[in-house]
C-alpha cells in the first residue's frame, strides 16, 4: 500500500489492550529517515468509528484500515490523523515528513490462500455448499437434492463442487464422508473473504437505536459482531450485519430506514437455503468469516475465541 521508495517493519502485539493506537508498533523507512508509529488496525465505515481516534491521534500515531471513501479520508486530514487504507491512500504527518498517496483503484487488501485454485474452490457455489458442510459436517450424507436446497445452489454445482472437494482430499465421495474436518473451515473462512463476501450486495442503513430493538423474522440471521456478541460477552457489536430472506426493500419498510452508505446496519439476503438448520456452530461460522474480513485486531481475536469454542473438533456436532 506505500510508495515502493518507502519500507516498513512491524512489530505486532500478541496481547490485548483496550487503548486506541496499542494494536502494532511500525517503522517507516525512506532514505536515511526513520519514523516510529504506535498503529491502530479497524475496519472504518463511518465517521463514527473515527471519532474516537481523533482525541488520541497524534504525529507519531497510524490508523491502517480497509478502503475510505473520499468523505472518510478527508475527516482524517481535516483531524491530523495519519492513515493508510487498503486502496493505496496514504495521508502522514510527522516529525516534518508529509507523504501524501491517492489512489484511483481498489488494491486486494487480503492475502491469497495457498495451496488452492482460485478459480475453483473460491468459486460462489463452492463457497455455499462449504458453509453447509462446516454448519453440519452430517449433511454430507444427504442427497444431492436436499444438499442443493440447503446450499441453495444447483444440483449441477453441489456434484461439481463435491468432486473438486474430493480431488483436494477434503471429502470422500464414496463413501460420502468428511476427510479433513479443519480444512474444510478454512476453505469456508477464505473463500467468504476472498469472494462470497465481495458478491453479497445488501444496503447498509442507519439505525438510530441498539441492534437489540431491531425485531427479526423467523430465518434472519445476525453475521459478523452482532453473531459474535450472541455468543460471547467479549465484543459490544460497533458494525451490525444482519441476512435476511426478505426483499430488502420490504425490510428496509420494516425497520423505517433508509439507505445510508456510512449506515451502522448492513442488510444482506441470505445466501443459504432455509432448509439449513442452524445452530449456534452455524452462527459461528458466519460470525467468525465476517470478523477475519475486518482489520479490527479485537475481532480478530474474537475470532480466534468463537473458533475454539465452536469449531474445534471437540465442538463438532
Amino acid at each position: 500500500m506505500l510508495p515502493a521508495h518507502i519500507k516498513a517493519k512491524v512489530v505486532m502485539d500478541s496481547t490485548h489492550k483496550s487503548e486506541p493506537f496499542c494494536d502494532a508498533e511500525i517503522e517507516l523507512t525512506f532514505g536515511p529517515q526513520k519514523i516510529h508509529f504506535y498503529v491502530e488496525a479497524k475496519r472504518i465505515h463511518r465517521k463514527e468509528s473515527l471519532i474516537p481516534l481523533f482525541e488520541h491521534a497524534g504525529p507519531n500515531t497510524l490508523l491502517i484500515c480497509n478502503g475510505l471513501s473520499k468523505f472518510l479520508l478527508e475527516q482524517c486530514q481535516q483531524n491530523s490523523l495519519n492513515v493508510i487504507d487498503s486502496f493505496g491512500n496514504v495521508s502522514i504527518q510527522a516529525d516534518h515528513v508529509m507523504i501524501w498517496a491517492q489512489q484511483t483503484k481498489a488494491i486486494e487488501d487480503t492475502p491469497q490462500p495457498t495451496n488452492i485454485s482460485r478459480n475453483s474452490l473460491m468459486s460462489e457455489g463452492v463457497c455455499k455448499l462449504l458453509f453447509t458442510l462446516a454448519a453440519a459436517p452430517h449433511s454430507i450424507k444427504s442427497t444431492y437434492r436436499e444438499l442443493a436446497d440447503m446450499a441453495n445452489i444447483s444440483l449441477g454445482m453441489v456434484s461439481k463442487a463435491l468432486k473438486l472437494l474430493a480431488e483436494a482430499k477434503v471429502v470422500s465421495i464414496k463413501p460420502k464422508r468428511i476427510l479433513d474436518k479443519e480444512r474444510l473451515i478454512q476453505l469456508w473462512l477464505d473463500s467468504y473473504r476472498m469472494t462470497l463476501r465481495k458478491s453479497l450486495g445488501g444496503i447498509r442503513v442507519t439505525y438510530p437505536t441498539s441492534w437489540q430493538n431491531i425485531s427479526l423474522e423467523q430465518d434472519d440471521k445476525w453475521g459478523g459482531e452482532v453473531a459474535a456478541e450472541q455468543l460471547t460477552a467479549y465484543l459490544n457489536a460497533h458494525d451490525w450485519q444482519l441476512f435476511t430472506h426478505i426483499p430488502l426493500q420490504k425490510k428496509l419498510a420494516q425497520l423505517k430506514c433508509r439507505p445510508d452508505a456510512e449506515g451502522n446496519l448492513w442488510l444482506v439476503p441470505a445466501f443459504w437455503g432455509k432448509s439449513l438448520k442452524w445452530s449456534d456452530r452455524t452462527q459461528a461460522l458466519l460470525a467468525i468469516a465476517e470478523l477475519e474480513a475486518s482489520l479490527d485486531s479485537r475481532n480478530h481475536e474474537t475470532a480466534r475465541m468463537l473458533h475454539e469454542q465452536y469449531l474445534s473438533t471437540k465442538a463438532t456436532n
